[in-house]
């Protein structure tokens, strides 16, 4: 149930920007709001993927009796993987100097 909230706690900003984004592309159809929407969705799939494959790896280890309890950081380091990581922090980026770009077009 944690996880539940969590997942929802995380996703559901990153799901209403990308949902805005995407209004905001079909209503100027610029450069600039195709950036802010496409970031906000590349930032919403990374972080979708990392938790479900965090969950998959503690559900996993959990199953594994004989070896020990495994350290909390293990989840990190094992789940968070470098292109969905880098998709999300280019996506991040993207979405923020689109922003900027639309606010200083805008102006």
């Amino acid at each position: 149930m944690d996880t539940l909230i969590w997942s929802f706690l995380l996703l559901l900003p990153l799901a209403v920007l990308t949902t805005a984004g995407v209004l905001l592309w079909r209503r100027r159809r610029s450069v600039a709001a195709a950036m802010i929407a496409l970031g906000f969705a590349a930032t919403l799939l990374s972080l979708a993927f990392c938790l479900f494959m965090t969950v998959r790896t503690h559900a996993v280890l959990l199953d594994m009796t004989s070896a020990p309890p495994p350290d909390p950081d293990t989840f990190f380091i094992v789940t968070h993987y470098l292109p969905p990581l880098a998709l999300g922090i280019l996506g991040i980026w993207s979405a923020a100097l689109g922003t900027l770009w639309h606010v200083r077009q805008t102006r």
